[in-house]
């Protein structure tokens, strides 16, 4: 009996194999897809965002770990000073860019809306 539940082990794996190329393979076509140069505007925020968030916990890591073996308190006040000035210009081109990309954004959804608004407008003023 123990060498049959092995067979039917070995025949459950076999059958498993393929499956699991067909998944990578399915995996693989929806990890091309996103590659495409066309994003949604929530996932080019969110990209942002997250590249913003994990460049300043890196670097106060390391800022961080600087501090404390720098010896002095001149050099630790030097060093979170360099810190603050990097990360707030970094956090205003982040803000900037996510303004640009919100007002292209608002402009491209409202654009059609504007444009029937016009013409209706025209039409009422000519009538």
């Amino acid at each position: 009996m123990t060498e049959a539940t092995p067979k039917a082990k070995a025949t459950k794996k076999a059958t498993r194999k393929p499956r699991a190329s067909k998944a990578s393979a399915k995996t693989t076509t929806a990890k091309a897809a996103p590659k495409v140069e066309q994003k949604n505007p929530f996932e080019t925020a969110s990209g942002i965002i997250v590249t913003l968030t994990r460049t300043n916990f890196e670097e106060g890591v390391q800022t961080a770990r600087a501090v404390l073996t720098s010896g002095s308190l001149k050099s630790a006040v030097e060093l979170q000073n360099d810190y603050v000035r990097a990360a707030l210009k970094r956090n205003i081109d982040a803000v900037r860019e996510l303004n640009e990309l919100t007002v292209s954004t608002v402009r491209e959804t409202v654009a059609p809306y504007a444009t029937k608004f016009t013409e209706t407008f025209d039409k009422f003023r000519a009538a």
